[in-house]
Parts: C-alpha cells; sequence; structure tokens
C-alpha cells in the first residue's frame, strides 16, 4: 500500500499541529509502505524500557575470574521532517544509564551513563526502492575514578527493495567505530509476511518470528542485540558498549491507547562479557553460558505500517 493509501485513525483531528501535519505530509508523499495487509505495527520511533539481566562470569586479563549483573534504563525518541515528496530526514536523542554489580575482583561496582544523537535520511527512489542512511555518534561516562568521557560512531547505509506485496530484501553496511576497535559488516535482510497475522522477519540483527492476531497485540519470537557486553578500560576506566551479546527470548506487546504500546520480554542472554582492556590486551573474553533477562517497555509507534 502506497502512504496516500494509508489513513491513521488513531490520530484524533484534535492531535498536535506538528503531529498531525507530519501524518498528512506523509500521505501526500511518494513514499511506499508495506503493500500486504498485516498487523504488525510500524517500529516504536520513541520507546522507554528497562531491563535487568542476571549474573553472569567473566574473566580478567590476569586470569581472575569474576560476575556481574547488569540493570538498564534507557529512552529514544526520533522525528522525521519531510524534504519534498521522496526524502525524509529523521533526528533523535537516546538516554541510557547502565548499573552493574561485580563480584568476585578487585572491581568495584559501577555505572555508565549514555548519550546519543541519531540522525538518519531515507529517500524514495521509485515504487519498489528505498534508500536509507543513518549516523549516531555516542558518548559514555563511566563513575569509576579517572574515567573521561569515551566516544563511539554507529552509522551505515541501506538499500530496501520490495520484490512482492509480501516480500521485501535489505542491503547495505554497517560500522562501529570505537578509539580502539572498528568493526564493519555488510548486511542482507529480508520480511515475508505470511498472512495479517504471521510475519517472518529475517532482518538481520533482528531475527524473529512474529505473530499478530490483531490490529492491538503483537507477539514476538527472536532474538536482538542486547547491548549488555562492555570494554573497561583499566587504567582510565573508559567504557564502550560492544553489539556482540544477543538476547533470545519472547515479547508481548498490546496497544493500550492510540499509538502507545506496553510490552514485556524475557528470555536468555548469551555471549555476554566485559572486555577488560590495557595497552596490549583487547580481545574479549566472553562466557558462552546462558543468563536470564527480564524487560519492561513503553513504545510510540505511529499509525502506519512498513
Amino acid at each position: 500500500r502506497r502512504s496516500s493509501d494509508l489513513t491513521p485513525p488513531l490520530f484524533a483531528d484534535d492531535a498536535p499541529g506538528f503531529i498531525q501535519s507530519t501524518i498528512e505530509g506523509f500521505q501526500q508523499s511518494d513514499f511506499e509502505f508495506q503493500r500486504s495487509i498485516s498487523n504488525v505495527p510500524f517500529p516504536p520511533i520513541a520507546f522507554v524500557s528497562g531491563s535487568s539481566y542476571s549474573e553472569v562470569e567473566f574473566e580478567t586479563p590476569e586470569g581472575t575470574k569474576g560476575q556481574y549483573d547488569l540493570d538498564r534504563v534507557s529512552a529514544m525518541g526520533a522525528v522525521p521532517f519531510l524534504l519534498g515528496k521522496r526524502d525524509a530526514l529523521f533526528a533523535g536523542a537516546y538516554l541510557s544509564r547502565s548499573d552493574f554489580s561485580v563480584s568476585g575482583t578487585e572491581q568495584d561496582d559501577f555505572e555508565v551513563n549514555s548519550v546519543g544523537i541519531p540522525f538518519g535520511w531515507i529517500r524514495q527512489q521509485n515504487p519498489d526502492w528505498q534508500y536509507a542512511a543513518f549516523v549516531m555518534p555516542m558518548g559514555h561516562d563511566s563513575n569509576q575514578p579517572g574515567s573521561d568521557w569515551s566516544w563511539q560512531f554507529m552509522g551505515g547505509a541501506f538499500a530496501r527493495y520490495v520484490q512482492t506485496d509480501n516480500l521485501w530484501w535489505a542491503f547495505g553496511l554497517y560500522a562501529d567505530i570505537q578509539e580502539n576497535d572498528e568493526f564493519y559488516i555488510p548486511y542482507v535482510g529480508a520480511s515475508w509476511s505470511i498472512n495479517e497475522r504471521w510475519t517472518l522477519s529475517a532482518v538481520m540483527p533482528w531475527p524473529a518470528v512474529i505473530y499478530s492476531p490483531s490490529p492491538n497485540w503483537m507477539f514476538r519470537l527472536g532474538a536482538a542485540p542486547s547491548g549488555a557486553s562492555w570494554s573497561i578500560e583499566e587504567e582510565g576506566g573508559d567504557t564502550a558498549v560492544n553489539l556482540d551479546s544477543w538476547d533470545f527470548g519472547l515479547s508481548a506487546q498490546y496497544r493500550i491507547y492510540s499509538n502507545l504500546w506496553i510490552g514485556a520480554r524475557a528470555g536468555i542472554g548469551g555471549l555476554r562479557g566485559l572486555r577488560l582492556e590495557d595497552d596490549s590486551i583487547e580481545e574479549p573474553d566472553l562466557d558462552l553460558d546462558s543468563n536470564a533477562f527480564f524487560g519492561l517497555e513503553l513504545n510510540f509507534r505511529p499509525a502506519v505500517q512498513l
């Protein structure tokens, strides 16, 4: 379906002027959205979430083993700005607080505050192709002695091709650049709407089977990066998040009012660890045992399907 064919009934006539004008702008644009009839809602453009990860083991470069558990609260919001009928920009902000409880080593408990500023661009080249790119500089600051702000840059460029009304593909390149580490990976993914209730998503790094029995409910079984694996510089205390940890589990979300959804998720977190670095040691030592996680979230999802 074209965006001009979608009527967002969940936005009242007295909705805030900016939101209403943005919705009307997308309705009149050339942007193509998913053509199949699906109950799966649009991805959130704003959220508040809290997660708790149970204890997991790690090993220091000196061979000392310890344990840590992690509680994290995060929030993000993004705002779209139309540039004509085929181009749009997105800008937003991300905030997070991670509390680490460490035992078994000389490392004390510590906290990390993170802030990110995501920017994005999307273009509707023609009815079948979309192009997009984003960059998000992030800063991390811990309360460890001698710690200073550490910086991290994430970004990527992607293309989306709609093959049929029920199937689309995505291609691209993703990069994660830190002071002592750079990570680049090619990207490929797909999404198949089997029917209005079932969707098989191979969109990395969020592969999942999604079941939406109605427009007000969504259940998701799959994996996602957890952000629960970190690098810590032993001398300076500088920190950076590693996207080499994964959560696998089940989530349930329910539309509580208009475009607001509440959700809960639980499952197993694997490949977590702390990377303890000095001048000569950069490789992580990850514990491969599974551990439990639980999370709650509140999402804002526009009444448009993608």
